[in-house]
């Protein structure tokens, strides 16, 4: 573990505080079918014989939970991302040390050692970053984009291998498919398989007599990216820069200070369209007015909330 003044502990959520019962016995199924011990000894092993230990509280990441379920094969996916980007990238991402893609291991699950770095992801700090360090957190956030659009290849989709001749072997996007030749084959697929977070239900009880409209809209952006899908690119055909799927201050590590010790979680990372692959920090992002609720803003269309305004 590197060493680093200012940090003062961890901030994430620990399993402990989980109060959803349905989302608490999911983890801890998990957490009970891993063997700790295995693991311990693996990791003591790797280190040379160093004794390793499993800190006492357990974080199970955003929202509590990563389901690799989702893609046999994602683990692999964001190991292949990590070495890329640090190969040719001075963007700082953790040390991997190993990793077992068999989930019928010795752990009983898959798992990757990385380093732990001493500091908390941004979000787990500040909902919003402090006007003091802002500068900087988005001079950081602008250099890592910049550095990944340098990496570049020749379709878009994931990264499934390294072959003999020094090439990537890539594979499809999960949820959209691939890989493929050109921007605008990717946005039909995105057009036709995409779906959008919430289900009918859980929409209506979130946004109530919004939901239809909000429904409505979303199938009529999906239908139009579809139909503009062949003049949506500057640059229709490869190469394609790196994107890292899940961007913003959520998954940069940052200390106490605000000092970037390194970008995390790159399983959904893949080379796309570059009208994608700057992404918008998400957790920096404001909602445009025409798309907001109209009681945010007063008379003049101003938003009524100075830190909107200041974004």
């Amino acid at each position: 573990m590197p060493l680093n003044d200012a940090f003062a502990g961890y901030r994430w959520s620990y399993f402990s505080s989980l109060t959803d019962e349905a989302l608490r016995s999911r983890a801890q199924i998990f957490i009970d079918c891993t063997a700790w011990q295995a693991l311990t000894e693996y990791a003591t092993t790797v280190r040379g014989g160093k004794g390793c230990i499993i800190l006492p509280h357990i974080g199970l990441g955003f929202n509590h939970m990563r389901w690799l379920g989702k893609a046999e094969n994602v683990m692999n996916l964001e190991h292949n991302m990590i070495l890329l980007v640090k190969e040719h990238t001075n963007i700082p991402v953790p040390q991997v040390h190993a990793i077992e893609l068999d989930p019928g291991c010795g752990v009983s699950a898959q798992f990757m050692l990385v380093d732990c770095l001493k500091g908390n992801a941004g979000i787990n700090l500040s909902m919003k970053v402090p006007s003091t360090h802002k500068n900087y957190v988005l001079s950081r956030i602008a250099e890592v984009q910049v550095q990944l659009s340098s990496v570049q290849l020749p379709k878009i989709g994931t990264i499934l291998y390294r072959n003999e001749d020094g090439s990537f072997e890539q594979g499809s996007i999960p949820g959209i498919g691939g890989p493929f030749e050109t921007a605008a084959d990717f946005f039909k697929a995105w057009a036709a398989n995409v779906e959008f977070g919430l289900s009918k239900d859980r929409l209506k009880e979130a946004a109530g007599s919004l939901a239809d409209e909000l429904s409505s809209s979303a199938d009529s952006f999906r239908s139009s990216i579809g139909s503009l899908a062949e003049s949506l690119s500057v640059r229709n055909e490869g190469p394609f820069p790196l994107c890292h799927g899940d961007f913003g201050h959520n998954n940069m590590i940052f200390d106490d200070d605000y000092k970037l010790l390194g970008v995390i979680d790159w399983e959904a990372g893949f080379a796309g369209p570059w009208e994608i692959s700057a992404e918008f920090p998400l957790t920096l992002s404001i909602v445009p007015p025409d798309m907001d609720a109209p009681w945010n803003y007063d008379e003049k269309g101003c938003p009524k909330d100075a830190g909107d305004t200041q974004n």
